[in-house]
């Protein structure tokens, strides 16, 4: 009996496998394709577009591709963004135009660069969340909503690994700012994101919901920006 070893690229091949990021709008109908899609359609995409990626070794070679902030189902974004390696150097400003040629409509490619940042460094999420409460005009929803966030404590059920858990949201809530925009409501918010702690627009619209009675009739949420512990754009 012997043990099959994983082929390793070796030092010159290790030096070839350049990293990039991509950032992409996530917008239209295409906030509607799950993230395990989106990691199927950047795949294609790359393929289609000629870009040399990086691929695995092993009995299942595949592109690695990692994405630092998965996006909600439902949500839109402007600042989304996919790590991967390439095999040999390309210039980033045709990365971003062969992927743009290829991608489908509502995913856009604005700059590819190679990582600032680790994904592990992201702390903070910045949102524009557009609402209309039923039976309410612009006006009145806003008072309830300030009423609501005005509360010396606001608390909400979140899934864990470990099951449900109560946390305290009124911490978490930075640069809430509240006002109207037509007939709807404009919430912008920055809210914890990544692997330490991950809160999101509906988290909160829930916890409102449950806690004065209101029902939304419209509700759009899109991520507009992703900072680092100390704010810097996430780069």
């Amino acid at each position: 009996m012997f043990r099959l070893r994983r082929q390793l690229p070796d030092r010159k091949e290790l030096f070839l496998m350049e990293p990039m990021r991509v950032f992409y709008q996530k917008t239209g109908t295409a906030k509607y394709i799950s993230h395990l899609d989106i990691n199927r359609c950047f795949q294609r995409a790359m393929k289609r577009a000629g870009i040399p990626l990086w691929f695995t070794e092993g009995f299942n070679p595949h592109a690695y591709l990692t994405f630092p902030l998965p996006l909600a189902l439902g949500y839109e974004s402007m600042c989304e963004c996919v790590d991967f390696r390439l095999m040999r150097e390309m210039d980033p400003v045709e990365i971003v135009s062969r992927l743009n040629s290829v991608l489908p409509m509502g995913l856009n490619a604005y700059a590819a660069a190679p990582p600032v940042y680790k994904a592990a460094d992201i702390a903070l999420a910045a949102y524009e969340v557009r609402l209309v409460l039923a039976d309410t005009d612009p006006k009145q929803a806003i008072r309830i909503l300030e009423a609501f966030f005005a509360q010396p404590e606001i608390t909400a059920m979140k899934r864990t690994k470990k099951g449900e858990k109560e946390i305290s949201l009124k911490q978490y809530l930075h640069d809430l700012k509240i006002r109207p925009d037509g007939d709807e409501v404009l919430l912008t918010v920055k809210l914890p994101a990544g692997n330490e702690l991950n809160i999101n627009p509906t988290l909160v619209l829930d916890a409102f919901g449950q806690q004065t009675g209101m029902l939304i009739d419209r509700l759009a949420v899109k991520k507009t920006a992703v900072f680092t512990k100390d704010e810097k754009n996430f780069a």
